[in-house]
């Protein structure tokens, strides 16, 4: 058997060289054979999209830092198992056309699982729904405040028609504190009363008073009731 060294001495430069570039593209090709399997199994993730029955969940790259889809990745309305790579990422949870699309961004470091949240109706939805349980409601409101001494202003329906808020205002209403041309209805400086708000809920098919009626509603003294909702119905009247 011919000795390494003799071999690599009567083996001609041109030969030698040609191999030496062989090994070194083998070598590159296995790097990098290396490099995306680690990537794949270590920097890609199992994300799992689970959208609730009659909803769509579509998942894409997000645009800049603003929860905007800029190229779809998947979308689907059963469950699907999908590989991303580690990063942000845009989702659109969106239903029939009676409720609001909802699009959120999300952060992907993990194996996720993404489930549809609960979606809002649209506005139009909500008007068309309060057109047809305003009465029931008011007649729950005039059994706790006089239909003589007040009105019922700003009716305002939340979410999926369940929740509903307002403002009880007195018939002549007056504040002292704003100018007569911002008040709501003409002045009466002798009126004491003064201006409510309620929340109503709907449970079990009837409507019932779960907060107020009272001059501010204050989220600790109605835990069961949502922030956001307390927040909105003690704004109503001055958006």
């Amino acid at each position: 058997m011919q000795p390494v060294v003799n071999y690599f001495e009567n083996t001609p430069k041109k030969k030698l060289a040609t191999w030496f570039v062989i090994l070194i593209l083998l070598l590159a090709v296995v790097a990098m054979i290396s490099y995306f399997t680690w990537d794949y199994l270590v920097n890609n993730k199992d994300v799992t999209l689970n959208p609730t029955s009659g909803t769509t969940i579509t998942i894409g790259e997000q645009a800049g830092d603003e929860p905007v889809i800029s190229k779809q990745i998947a979308s689907t309305n059963i469950k699907k198992t999908i590989r991303l790579h580690v990063g942000a990422y845009a989702v659109k949870f969106s239903a029939s056309k009676d409720f609001e699309p909802q699009v959120v961004g999300i952060n992907i470091n993990d194996t996720t699982e993404i489930t549809t949240p609960s979606l809002n109706y649209t506005d139009e939805k909500l008007a068309s729904t309060l057109n047809s349980e305003k009465d029931s409601i008011h007649s729950v409101i005039w059994g706790v405040v006089s239909s003589d001494k007040y009105d019922i202003d700003n009716d305002t329906l939340f979410y999926t028609g369940q929740w509903y808020g307002a403002r009880l205002i007195p018939k002549d209403w007056y504040d002292p504190n704003v100018p007569a041309d911002l008040q709501p209805r003409p002045t009466n400086p002798n009126n004491k009363l003064d201006m409510f708000r309620v929340v109503l809920k709907k449970e079990d098919g009837k409507w019932k008073v779960v907060a107020g009626p009272s001059v501010t509603i204050f989220i600790k003294d109605y835990p069961g009731v949502p922030e956001d909702i307390v927040r909105s119905v003690n704004y109503l009247g001055f958006n």
